[in-house]
């Protein structure tokens, strides 16, 4: 992976800030503004690990979302630039993406003030119902020489609920084998640290079960448990010369989106913003970015915030905050970085229940990840 600035990335994307109507620019043009050859254009984009068509297309994305959320652009004008060919086109274009027209969207995005949203949301977190006695023990004595299996194994025999949430998931395909009791689900199938940190995120769904719309919570929790396995196919995609902390990386997958709850909480001012914006907003980035514009806090932030009152492990929150980081470009990733930023992309994807992946897809092959085809196969197949 390249970290070398983006420069020729960054060049494009001014090209489409200083054409009147960015959706009809096309690679011949950009080449030619930058007095460069087809093949070395396309060429030298693949060496940021991008397309034209990528660049073009999160531009416009974002610029709809923007000028909508954060300027008092006219409607007529963002048309145009967009490239429809009339009003009427965009926005029933917009109402069946984000199920809501421009201008309402607009207006959700007014509802109270930054300051304000990231106090009540702080509130929130501070009062939610606390978690479930078995997890609250899983995560007290976590590290501690004497947590094995066993121990593991006695702290959840106390809660049925989640004992039978745990067989249900390890019995799926996905995880291989049937076990045939409790141990083998925990020892052969998911792991120790994978358990624990399902007894948050299950906790967490019970908690707010009646704050957060159904729909969401579900969907959101279904991708936060596929996570370690995500993690598993993901490494060996990677291959042998990237290098993760297997300890701190699938726990930050997990627990990275858990903030969207967490926004998407009834008692939160602009959450019916979010909601919407989760329907619309195709690519996690965009939307992280989106949600700090409006709200003064990102999704990473409003997970690690959820996160301290727990007791997390610290250097958790610690990488959270770093990915937040560079995510918002403020500093570079490493390797590590973009691909756990790109199966964040394919968690965002697999809770909002996306079908189109053309653009994960055209990720993972500039990534080189060659086994994304079958990622695709074992989650997204009838998503």
């Amino acid at each position: 992976m390249n970290h070398k600035p983006l420069v020729l990335t960054a060049a494009v994307n001014t090209l489409l800030t200083k054409s009147a109507v960015p959706a009809t620019l096309t690679i011949e043009q950009c080449a030619v503004a930058l007095a460069m050859s087809m093949t070395s254009f396309r060429r030298k984009l693949s060496q940021e690990e991008t397309t034209f068509k990528l660049i073009q297309q999160k531009y416009l994305n974002e610029l709809c979302v923007h000028d909508l959320l954060t300027k008092h652009v006219n409607i007529d004008s963002l048309v145009i630039k967009l490239g429809y060919s009339e009003r009427a086109t965009f926005e029933r274009a917009f109402r069946n993406k984000f199920g809501i027209t421009p201008v309402k969207f607009r207006e959700l995005s007014l509802v109270g003030d930054d300051k304000y949203t990231k106090q009540n949301l702080s509130f929130i977190a501070q009062n939610m119902p606390p978690l479930s006695d078995s997890c609250q023990q899983l995560i007290a004595e976590k590290d501690q020489d004497s947590f094995d299996l066993q121990r593991v194994i006695e702290i959840i025999a106390k809660d049925p609920i989640f004992m039978g949430r745990l067989m249900g998931l390890a019995s799926r395909a996905i995880y291989g084998k049937t076990p045939n009791n409790i141990q083998e689900a925990i020892g052969r199938s998911l792991g120790i640290n994978t358990v624990v940190n399902l007894a948050v995120v299950y906790a967490v769904k019970d908690a707010l079960a009646e704050h957060v719309d159904q729909e969401v919570i579900n969907q959101s929790t279904y991708a936060f448990v596929m996570a370690p396995k995500l993690f598993q196919m993901m490494r060996k995609s990677a291959g042998i010369k990237i290098k993760f902390d297997i300890s701190l990386t699938e726990p930050m997958l997990v627990f990275a989106l858990l903030g969207v709850l967490l926004l998407c909480h009834k008692s939160a001012p602009k959450h019916q913003l979010m909601l919407h914006s989760l329907r619309g907003i195709d690519d996690l980035g965009s939307l992280n970015h989106h949600v700090h514009e409006t709200m003064d806090m990102s999704i990473f932030s409003a997970s690690t915030l959820m996160l301290s009152l727990w007791h997390i492990d610290a250097s958790v929150i610690k990488q959270l905050n770093h990915l937040d980081k560079v995510s918002k470009q403020q500093i570079k990733g490493t390797i590590q970085d973009e691909l756990v930023l790109f199966m964040l992309s394919c968690l965002y994807a697999l809770a909002t229940g996306r079908k189109d992946l053309s653009e994960l897809e055209q990720k993972a092959e500039l990534l080189n990840l060659d086994g994304f085809s079958e990622v695709k196969a074992m989650f997204f197949t009838g998503n």
